[in-house]
């Protein structure tokens, strides 16, 4: 059993050992974090993403949505569909309504039954791309 003070020191030791990695990460982060001149100006939003965003999207929403939201039967379909009335299209690829940043607040806390989807399951650069799938016959 390991006592209080070979615990410390055993944690102390790894502190040193992870100093230098979180230096070198801090110094990349900060190198990489996409430091612009003051005129330098974004660029303009163009239109809908480009075909390959198009494809990534498409495959992470049939991946991740496709089993519930895209079938007549499909448990999220039938949902929308009571929810709506008829008022807006229950499959979600058909809907020219959604907005990329409502998809993804949906998607992070769920809405009735439909869960949460975790930062673990589908990354914050994935959702993005799903709601830019959804949005993309604006």
């Amino acid at each position: 059993m390991l006592d209080w003070r070979s615990w410390n020191e055993k944690a102390v030791r790894l502190r040193r050992r992870r100093s230098p990695t979180v230096a070198v990460c801090a110094v990349l982060f900060a190198a990489l974090s996409g430091c612009t001149s003051m005129t330098t100006r974004p660029a303009p939003a163009s239109g809908p993403p480009a075909p390959p965003a198009q494809a990534a999207g498409a495959k992470i929403f049939a991946k991740w949505c496709a089993d519930c939201h895209t079938r007549p039967t499909g448990s999220g379909t039938m949902a929308l569909q009571r929810k709506y009335e008829g008022r807006f299209p229950a499959i979600l690829e058909q809907r020219t309504d959604l907005r990329a940043p409502y998809v993804q607040v949906v998607v992070r806390t769920g809405v009735s039954f439909m869960p949460s989807f975790r930062k673990t399951e589908i990354s914050d650069a994935e959702l993005a791309l799903v709601g830019a799938y959804l949005e993309r016959s604006q």
